[in-house]
């Protein structure tokens, strides 16, 4: 129950208050990863069908997608927003591996992260405007944290001893195998649109990993954030065009 707690705690700004003292590596709690994503996708489609009673008329389209965005947003506290933007400002510009990783412990935002930032959330909005059922919601921050798990497990670490580094310490076979098992009966609840969803979820998160460990030599917790962006982005809109 502690690695879910810690799950919810990093990934979401609900205010659960799980053990860090423990002698239980963070690792375990990726585990749970998707499931968590699977709760904001309850959340997002819940307040989606809400928002449908209310205002049935299309002229509302856009106000629905916007109240959506803001509250996916909220919901995660802007933890992976903040790393899709520090990773565009370290993996865009022209400089060499030391500086790019200088520039991910950076705090300050970049150039290239606010128009990183921007296009991604002007995307997400066209993607939440142009979808009709709840399918996307679910699936695609159930996804987004998946990849999360498999990245972790697949790529190493591009700064040993790292906030990433630290919160992958421990995962093992299991957890990726229940992480897996809570994606796989999402997809399968959503049959075509999950299958869609799926391989478009491993095929952008491969792509943007391994763009990152081009440059990096591996990853950190800033792609990581910049991964579930990423994948959630791709799902929206690939499911908006099915």
């Amino acid at each position: 129950m502690n690695d879910l707690l810690r799950a919810l705690s990093l990934l979401t700004i609900l205010p659960v208050r799980p053990r860090w003292d423990g002698e239980a590596p963070l690792g375990r709690a990726m585990a749970f990863y998707p499931l968590v994503g699977l709760g904001i996708g309850g959340l997002l489609a819940g307040g989606a069908a809400i928002l449908d009673r209310l205002a049935k008329e299309p002229h509302f389209s856009l106000l629905r997608a916007t109240l959506l965005l803001v509250a996916w947003v909220a919901i995660t506290g802007g933890l992976h927003l903040d790393g899709w933007g520090d990773t565009c400002d370290a993996l865009l510009p022209v400089v060499d591996r030391e500086r790019r990783l200088e520039i991910l412990r950076d705090p300050r935002m970049g150039s290239f992260g606010v128009i990183g930032i921007t296009l991604l959330l002007l995307v997400k909005l066209a993607g939440l405007q142009a979808i009709h059922d709840g399918a996307p919601l679910v699936l695609a921050p159930t996804l987004g944290r998946w990849v999360i798990v498999l990245a972790a497990a697949g790529w190493p670490s591009a700064r040993p001893g790292g906030m990433g580094d630290r919160f992958r310490q421990g995962l093992q076979r299991r957890h990726i195998a229940w992480a897996t098992l809570t994606t796989l009966a999402a997809v399968a609840w959503f049959q075509f649109d999950g299958v869609i969803a799926l391989m478009v979820a491993l095929m952008a998160g491969g792509a943007l990993a391994c763009f990152a460990v081009s440059r990096l030599g591996g990853l950190t917790g800033d792609t990581y954030g910049a991964l579930v962006e990423g994948v959630e982005a791709s799902v929206l809109v690939t499911l908006a065009l099915v």
